[in-house]
């Protein structure tokens, strides 16, 4: 939390102060229509889920072992796609449909518990970084921070290359809901005036976990992510990076470290 001076519509200062900010959901819709949608959202998952269970009863001889509660648990999700593989549904992305189907719950319940995870942070590169040199590019390095973890890879500097090459992955831990953002700065390294700060950008991780075609997606996107600096509105250049959040109950088995070292 954090005090800030407030102004009012005139810019003047108010003696009202700001002490932090709320993140959470509100609803507004009226009994009726909750009703109605909760009956046909019912409606619709018994019937896919019958599917399924009929369509398993005649290749397998028995029923998979499922509930709808199960899909706030990414390790329960993962089972019950390897068990639609085997009944050849995978194709169909039953456990996605059910999923959104389920969201407003699935939020709810996650929301109310918590879950220690695993966050693993790809940094693949960066490009058209901004000279912090007289006279030639700077010479970048990583410094990012996740819930008090940094990693400060100085040592690891770049000499005078504005499209800089990383191929590492870093892992932090946190707990949903709760955890802080990833903060990635993009530092220049100067051994004799001192390091100036290229760029900074902040990937808020409850945005993802909580966002259930985020955590549907079996191989998380790769985003392309600005740097931004107090001094100016202009970009300062561009990481190349993905997320991943895994609870830490999830088995390794069901899990892919990915190599992207050269």
């Amino acid at each position: 939390m954090f005090k800030t001076q407030a102004k009012d519509e005139s810019g003047q200062v108010s003696t009202e102060q700001i002490v932090g900010f709320f993140k959470g959901i509100i609803e507004v819709e009226s009994k009726e229509d909750k009703a109605n949608y909760k009956m046909r959202k019912n409606m619709l998952i018994d019937n896919l889920v019958e599917m399924v269970q009929r369509i398993s009863r005649e290749k397998t001889g028995k029923e998979i072992l499922f509930k709808i509660e199960q899909l706030s648990d990414a390790m329960e999700r993962r089972k019950f796609e390897s068990e639609l593989r085997k009944i050849d549904l995978s194709h169909l992305n039953i456990t996605k449909h059910l999923a959104n189907l389920e969201s407003d719950e699935i939020l709810k319940r996650s929301l109310l518990a918590q879950t220690k995870c695993i966050v693993r942070l790809y940094m693949i590169s960066a490009y058209d970084l901004s000279s912090r040199d007289n006279g030639s590019p700077s010479d970048p390095y990583l410094y990012l921070t996740c819930n008090n973890k940094i990693y400060n890879e100085r040592s690891n500097y770049q000499l005078d290359e504005a499209n800089p090459d990383f191929y590492k992955h870093y892992d932090f831990e946190g707990t949903f809901p709760g955890c802080s953002p990833i903060k990635i700065d993009v530092w220049d390294y100067d051994d004799i005036f001192g390091d100036d700060l290229i760029g900074t950008t902040i990937i808020d991780l409850e945005d993802r976990y909580f966002t259930m075609e985020w955590q549907a997606l079996s191989q998380k996107p790769i985003e392309y992510r600005q740097l931004y600096h107090s001094s100016s509105s202009l970009s300062q250049g561009v990481v190349k990076c993905w997320v991943e959040i895994n609870p830490v109950s999830v088995d390794p088995a069901y899990l892919t470290l990915w190599d992207i070292s050269q």
